[in-house]
């Protein structure tokens, strides 16, 4: 399988990022402040000579404790993705050979922003990726039922503007099924609900790591 982001990174750039409740670092800092988070991830940057963090599936988050769109009615704050952070425009590359099954702008605040979903055949059965945190520029590219090429450039990382207001980074997802969501993908869950996807969602880390 191919790297997600641009290929000339080795896995030495990778390193592992924690955003959870449980980071002390983050009860007298804003995890939700790009500028904070910033001086952070380039803090982690230095510390592991590394250029790319990653981690976060299932990770409980401060972040979204400070978030409007996670408080409404039952409380989300489980990530159900792996994100990596990287500058904006890095490129975003195809995980394996698949077909664009549907995209869109999801541009309200704290959300995907430009959003790519791609079906996948899998050791016999059917897998949907999700990218999300685009660049707006890359959608004029997207064509419902395209073939993918494993490896293939598909996108580049957003500026926070356009990306629902993040820090650059990529959120990446994997599904058994879509749910007839199109062009989304619940990516942050209440943990009443876990037990509702555990053979929904899968861990992605062993398709980004293999």
């Amino acid at each position: 399988m191919s790297p997600l982001l641009d290929p000339t990174y080795s896995l030495y750039s990778y390193f592992k990022i924690d955003l959870s409740v449980d980071n002390s670092y983050w009860i007298n800092n804003d995890v939700s402040d790009i500028a904070v988070f910033e001086e952070y991830l380039q803090h982690e940057r230095s510390k592991s000579g590394g250029l790319i963090a990653h981690g976060g599936f299932k990770e409980q988050r401060a972040l979204y404790r400070n978030a409007a769109r996670f408080q409404k009615g039952i409380i989300r704050d489980v990530h159900m993705g792996v994100d990596l952070w990287a500058p904006a425009g890095t490129s975003v590359h195809a995980l394996m050979d698949g077909t664009i099954h549907s995209f869109a702008d999801n541009n309200d605040p704290g959300n995907y922003g430009p959003t790519l979903i791609i079906k996948h055949e899998w050791n016999g059965t059917q897998l949907y990726t999700l990218y999300g945190h685009l660049s707006k520029t890359d959608m004029s590219s997207w064509n419902i039922g395209a073939t993918v090429k494993e490896g293939q450039a598909i996108a580049t990382l957003g500026k926070p503007m356009e990306n629902g207001g993040y820090s650059p980074h990529l959120h990446f997802q994997v599904m058994r099924q879509m749910n007839d969501y199109h062009g989304d993908f619940p990516g942050v869950l209440a943990q009443e609900n876990l037990e509702d996807y555990n053979d929904i969602i899968l861990d992605p880390n062993p398709f980004i790591f293999n």
